[in-house]
């Protein structure tokens, strides 16, 4: 996933700035600050670090992205500098850079397993220079509970993206191995598979024995969060994929599901595999999170109850051109590539 072309520019070209992500998570995990720094390298003359620190060495240097377990080496920075971050505590890095500017991004409303963001939240709110929520609900929370750590700072709502060069539906696909032998229509998800799951949903859907449910997450590694009952039924549990293999499997999929168990913090939950569904022009069953209900026209709400009425209905908007295409256009709506550039925008206007 490391960029190509561009991004690979000449290093000794001093760059706009330099921005560094900290210690958060693997890049093979391929989230939301992968997105940004990729497109942020591939079309903006800007050094982007990202810190891994399971790399051992850095990961192509000589580029504009640079993946590394250093990433607060001074050898690799160009002033400004500019921290980028979206967990509270990890503004204790900004320390050992001295950043000419801090860009905050909250990715979830502090709620929940993320409630101890709380207590180091203000201070990151009154420390950013640029403070970046990815949904309305997320930024409405700021105001509404941190109004004062704000003071009066402009919130930037920008949500979450797709990859359109790799989720592309007009790309050539072989049936994934796992699926050759369905003669069903696959009802499939994949991502994260913790508590925000509703697995009781995910169990009515399994009981339609005319629908083949299909599952592609961490299995073994969140095996004590999936009911046990759930575990030996008729879902198809395919572990992990890399990021680069999900296309294919969303390919096979009739219907996409999104079976969020519905509270405050997954309100404001804006999934990347929303956008990745919809760019296949795929009917997604989902929720109502108020995310969801907030754009009911692209989606087709489930809850416990009427999953059979709402796999039928969600199959026949499938066969809905129009509908097809508003899902697909929808999603072409949030290229990265757009994202990114709004965001080079906000931090070049406060570095003037």
């Amino acid at each position: 996933m490391l960029p190509v072309g561009p991004a690979a520019a000449d290093p000794d070209v001093a760059p706009h700035y330099t921005i560094v992500f900290p210690p958060t998570m693997l890049w093979s995990n391929f989230q939301r600050p992968h997105n940004v720094l990729t497109h942020l390298a591939r079309h903006h003359e800007v050094r982007c670090l990202f810190n891994d620190w399971t790399v051992r060495e850095a990961s192509a240097e000589g580029g504009r992205l640079i993946v590394t377990r250093r990433a607060f080496r001074a050898r690799y920075h160009r002033r400004p500098l500019v921290y980028y971050y979206s967990i509270p505590e990890k503004l204790k890095y900004a320390e050992r850079l001295r950043p000419d500017l801090i860009v905050f991004e909250l990715m979830d409303v502090p709620e929940r397993e993320f409630a101890d963001w709380k207590a180091e939240l203000p201070r990151s709110l009154e420390r950013a220079d640029i403070v970046r929520t990815t949904s309305s609900a997320i930024t409405a929370y700021l105001q509404d509970n941190f109004s004062e750590a704000l003071g009066g700072k402009r919130i930037s709502t920008s949500y979450n993206g797709v990859d359109l060069e790799l989720f592309d539906p007009d790309r050539a696909f072989d049936r994934p191995t796992e699926l050759a032998g369905v003669d069903r229509p696959i009802l499939g998800f994949y991502g994260n598979l913790d508590w925000w799951i509703d697995w009781e949903l995910i169990a009515e859907l399994a009981r339609l024995p005319e629908y083949q449910v299909v599952v592609i997450g961490d299995t073994e590694g969140k095996r004590p969060r999936i009911p046990g009952e759930l575990r030996s039924s008729s879902v198809l549990w395919l572990g992990r994929r890399p990021v680069t293999e999900l296309p294919t499997y969303l390919n096979a999929f009739d219907v996409a599901l999104f079976p969020f168990v519905i509270n405050e913090m997954t309100d404001g939950v804006d999934a990347l595999k929303l956008w990745e569904y919809l760019a296949f022009g795929k009917p997604v069953l989902a929720t109502r999170t108020a995310f969801i209900e907030a754009r009911a026209g692209l989606f087709t709400l489930i809850e416990r109850g009427n999953a059979r009425a709402a796999v039928e209905a969600a199959l026949a908007s499938a066969r809905e051109p129009a509908l097809v295409a508003a899902r697909m256009a929808a999603a072409a709506e949030r290229d990265w590539k757009t994202i990114a550039d709004t965001l080079h925008g906000e931090i070049l206007e406060a570095l003037a």
